[in-house]
C-alpha cells in the first residue's frame, strides 16, 4: 500500500476550501479529484489530469453508479409532472381545504411537519409543498414565519436523509457500494446503509425537537423574540428582505389527489419489490440501487398509461414534460458522478487509513465517531451541502472504523448525521434557501433564529455519538 503522507488530506482540503470561498460544488469536486490524481500521479500534473478524466468515465462502468445517476434524473421527470397535471395542488387542497384539519397553532405547524415529511422523495417540492400548504394558515394563526420555516426545513432534511427510498439513500448507497468494491466493508449497500439509519441520530434528535417545541409551544434566544412580534400581529421584522414567497406555478392546475398519489406509491411499493427479485427472495440480499431504478421505470410507466389514458395529457406533452424534468436534474447528475469520483480517489489514497493514524494515541478509538461526526458538521456547515459531505465523509469514516475496529454502520451514521447538520445551518444550503423562499421569509433571519435549535441537537447528537462509541 503507497504511503502519501500528509498529501492524502490534501483532496478534501482543496475540496472544501474552494467550495467555501467559491460556493461553486462541481468546481470544487473537480479540482480536488485533479489535485488528487495528481498525487497519485507523482505530482505530474499532465498525468494527473489524463488519470482523473480517465477514473471519471471509469465511474460509469459501475453498473450501480449508472443506476444511481439515471435514478436521479428520472425522478425529475416523476416530480414535473405530478406538478404540471396538479397532483401536488391537489393535495395540499385536500389537506386544508376540504379536509378542515388546521383549526389552531400547534395544528398548523404539525401539519408543515407532516406534509414535509410524507413528500420525501425529493427536497425541494417537499418544502415548496410544505410551505404553500401552511403559510397563509401560520399567519392568521400568528406562527412566526421564522418558526415555520424551522419546522419544515429540519423535519425535510431529518425525513429525506433517513428514508432510503428516494435520492438521497440512492446516493448513499452508492457511495457505500465503492468503499464495498475496495474491501473496506463487506455486505449489500442496501443492507448496510439500513443499518446505519438508526445511527443518524441527528435526524432522529432533530425530529424529536422539533415534535417538542410544535407540541409545548416553548421557545427561546432569537426565536423567542420571533414568536412574540408573531403573536402581536407583525408577520416580519421591520427592515426584513423576504424571499419571494409566491412559489406557486400561476398556470398549475388543481388536479386530483389520484395524480399524486398513484406514480408515487407505484414507486415506492416497487422498491421491496425489486430487491426481493434481485436479492433471490430475500430482501436483505437486494441490490439497492437496481431497485430503485426498477421502481422509478415503473412508476414512469404508470405515469405514462394513466395520464395519457385518462387524457389529462396529450403523448406530446408528457414527454415534453418528462424531459425538462430531466434536464432540472443535469446539475445534481454531474455532482452525483463526481461524488463517486470522489470515493474512488478517497479509497486509492488511503485518506481513511492516514487520519487514523494520526490520530491514534492523541483520540481515543471510541471517539471517532464523535470525530467524524464533527469534522462532516464543519464542513457541511462551510460548503452548505450534504451531498458533497457524504461524497467525503462517508468514505473517510468507513475506512476509519475499519482501521480501528468501531462499528462501521456507526461511522456511516455519524457522517450522515454530521452532514445534515450543516444542511440545517449553513447560510448556502439550498433547503434553507428553499425554506426561506417557500415561507416568505428574510434568509437571514431564518438562518439565525434556526441555527441555536440546531446546534443544541448537533451537542446531544455529539455526546451520543461518544458514548455509544465508547461502549
Amino acid at each position: 500500500m503507497t504511503d502519501y503522507g500528509v498529501w492524502t488530506v490534501v483532496t478534501p482540503l482543496v475540496t472544501i476550501v474552494l467550495a467555501v470561498v467559491t460556493r461553486q460544488v462541481i468546481l470544487s469536486l473537480l479540482a480536488g479529484a485533479m489535485v488528487g490524481y495528481t498525487v497519485i500521479a507523482n505530482f505530474n500534473p499532465f498525468a494527473g489530469v489524463a488519470k482523473a478524466l480517465d477514473s471519471y468515465i471509469g465511474v460509469f462502468a459501475s453498473a450501480g453508479n449508472t443506476r444511481t445517476i439515471l435514478f436521479c434524473f428520472m425522478v425529475g421527470g416523476l416530480i414535473r409532472l405530478i406538478q404540471v397535471t396538479g397532483g401536488t395542488r391537489a393535495v395540499i387542497h385536500a389537506l386544508t381545504e376540504r379536509a378542515q384539519l388546521v383549526k389552531n397553532p400547534i395544528a398548523v405547524q404539525l401539519l408543515a411537519m407532516v406534509t414535509t415529511m410524507l413528500i420525501f422523495i425529493e427536497s425541494s417540492i417537499s418544502i415548496m409543498s410544505a410551505g404553500t400548504v401552511s403559510r397563509d394558515l401560520a399567519d392568521h394563526y400568528r406562527v412566526s414565519r421564522e418558526k415555520l420555516a424551522y419546522v419544515i426545513q429540519s423535519s425535510c432534511v431529518a425525513t429525506c436523509s433517513s428514508v432510503m427510498i428516494n435520492g438521497w439513500g440512492a446516493a448513499m448507497m452508492a457511495i457505500i457500494g465503492v468503499q464495498v468494491s475496495k474491501g473496506y466493508i463487506e455486505g449489500e449497500p442496501f443492507t448496510i446503509l439500513l443499518h446505519a439509519i438508526p445511527y443518524n441520530l441527528m435526524a432522529w434528535l432533530s425530529l424529536l425537537a422539533v415534535l417538542c417545541y410544535v407540541l409545548t409551544g416553548a421557545s427561546w434566544g432569537p426565536m423567542a423574540k420571533a414568536d412574540k412580534r408573531a403573536a402581536a400581529g407583525q408577520v416580519l421584522r421591520e427592515g426584513a428582505f423576504p424571499i419571494a414567497g409566491d412559489h406557486q406555478r400561476n398556470d398549475e392546475p388543481l388536479g386530483k389527489v389520484s395524480y399524486f398519489v398513484l406514480p408515487l406509491l407505484t414507486t415506492i411499493l416497487m422498491v421491496p419489490v425489486g430487491l426481493f427479485i434481485t436479492g433471490n427472495g430475500d430482501i436483505a440480499s437486494g441490490s439497492g440501487s437496481t431497485a430503485v431504478f426498477w421502481a422509478v421505470m415503473t412508476g414512469t410507466a404508470v405515469a405514462m398509461a394513466f395520464f395519457i389514458g385518462a387524457r389529462v395529457l396529450s403523448l406530446d406533452a408528457f414527454f415534453r414534460h418528462l424531459l425538462a424534468g430531466y434536464a432540472n436534474m443535469m446539475p445534481l447528475g454531474a455532482i452525483m458522478s463526481l461524488a463517486f469520483l470522489m470515493g474512488d480517489l478517497s479509497a486509492d489514497l488511503h485518506t481513511g487509513h492516514y487520519i487514523t493514524q494520526v490520530i491514534d494515541g492523541i483520540l481515543p478509538a471510541g471517539l471517532s465517531a464523535a470525530f467524524v461526526f464533527v469534522i462532516a458538521a464543519i464542513m457541511s456547515l462551510a460548503t452548505g451541502t450534504s451531498w458533497g459531505t457524504f461524497a467525503i465523509m462517508i468514505p473517510i469514516g468507513i475506512q476509519i472504523g475499519a482501521a480501528t475496529g468501531v462499528d462501521p454502520h456507526l461511522m456511516i451514521g455519524a457522517s450522515i448525521s454530521g452532514a445534515i447538520f450543516g444542511d440545517m445551518t449553513s447560510p448556502i444550503s439550498d433547503t434553507g434557501i428553499v425554506a426561506s423562499m417557500a415561507t416568505g421569509n428574510d434568509h437571514v433571519d431564518h438562518i439565525r433564529t434556526q441555527f441555536p435549535y440546531v446546534m443544541v441537537v448537533g451537542v446531544a447528537s455529539t455526546i451520543a455519538f461518544a458514548v455509544l462509541g465508547s461502549m
